[in-house]
């Protein structure tokens, strides 16, 4: 409902410039969406405007800039919750920084979920390839320099291992990389040409089609790894220790050891581990109204009887978490 649009502008809270959308362009779009011929005209017409068909347009006064309202559901305890608690305290045992065979990773990015309905057809993903998605997005968050950095090589050699041609080219597509790039760095094309003509030594000269339409698997692999020199490298980020081990333990001491109301729903006891599942919305919303209250209080709001220092050392800055994270609550 209003003009932010695109992975760029996602973390865009500032909303004293944001702008209502244009009411009459949304209701052309989606008539326009819904008298369109082709699945890829309705795509090209939802990836501009955002908009498509609902019977909700065919009442004149319908303008959802004004009429919408916020899913609490979906928007605050799947959405603002979850993500608050699973990527920036980072409370599951997964969460340090370190894939499974001990590489690091080097950033964050808010990658693209699959949804077939979003995809056109050029770019859709048989069901038994879309696992390889996560583990593509997992690939191209690894560090690249530092200790426990995986090397540009090394890099090709898992993509080109793990992923399929479907998995890659929908990852590409939402990077806006296909279906073609007009310069790709040096040193991804004469990687491009040097695992080439180890492949096929008969060709004698190897070039990367650049510029032209990327259809094979190492063509998309380079243009991956392209998009992946852009970004940072190794992490340089301070990570405050919100996820320790004992911060895990003590959480689902409380859940464990707090006596309740039979009406409170109760929660995964485990919570944090692979085992404990997906947390359902009910269950974040008892979560961040009585269990991690409690047990963020009296791990980061209380030091011995004092209130944590208002500075830069780590216990600080825990408590200046806990300070967002009672705010956040508190909206729920």
């Amino acid at each position: 409902v209003c003009d932010l649009q695109g992975k760029n502008s996602i973390f865009d809270t500032n909303y004293s410039h944001w702008s209502s959308r244009n009411v009459q362009q949304m209701r052309d779009a989606a008539f326009a969406w819904r008298a369109a011929d082709t699945s890829t005209e309705r795509q090209k017409i939802f990836e501009k405007y955002g908009v498509r068909w609902s019977s909700m347009w065919l009442l004149p006064y319908w303008d959802p800039t004004r009429m919408l309202v916020v899913d609490s559901m979906h928007c605050i305890l799947e959405g603002i919750v979850h993500y608050h608690c699973r990527h920036v305290l980072c409370l599951n045992d997964t969460a340090p920084k370190i894939s499974a065979d001990g590489f690091r990773h080097a950033y964050d990015w808010p990658w693209e979920a699959y949804h077939a309905d979003n995809v056109s057809s050029d770019y859709a993903v048989p069901q038994k390839h879309i696992a390889h998605i996560s583990k593509i997005h997992e690939l191209l968050c690894l560090a690249l320099e530092g200790s426990n950095s995986l090397s540009l090589l090394g890099l090709w050699n898992r993509l080109d291992r793990i992923g399929t041609l479907a998995s890659l080219r929908y990852v590409a597509f939402t990077l806006g990389l296909v279906p073609c790039q007009l310069y790709i760095s040096p040193e991804i094309s004469a990687l491009y040409a040097e695992r080439e003509l180890a492949r096929h030594s008969e060709h004698g000269h190897v070039e990367l089609p650049i510029g032209k339409e990327a259809t094979r698997k190492s063509h998309i692999i380079a243009l991956l790894l392209d998009w992946r020199l852009n970004r940072e490298l190794a992490s340089t980020a301070r990570v405050i220790p919100t996820n320790t081990p004992e911060t895990m333990q003590h959480i689902r001491f409380v859940i464990c050891n707090t006596k309740r109301p039979s009406w409170v729903n109760s929660v995964p006891m485990n919570f944090g581990s692979n085992s404990a599942g997906s947390i359902k919305a009910n269950e974040w919303r008892v979560l961040c109204t009585i269990f991690l209250p409690i047990a963020l209080v009296t791990l980061w709001g209380d030091d011995d009887g004092i209130a944590p220092p208002s500075d830069d050392s780590d216990e600080g800055l825990l408590f200046q978490a806990l300070l967002h994270s009672m705010a956040l609550f508190q909206a729920t």
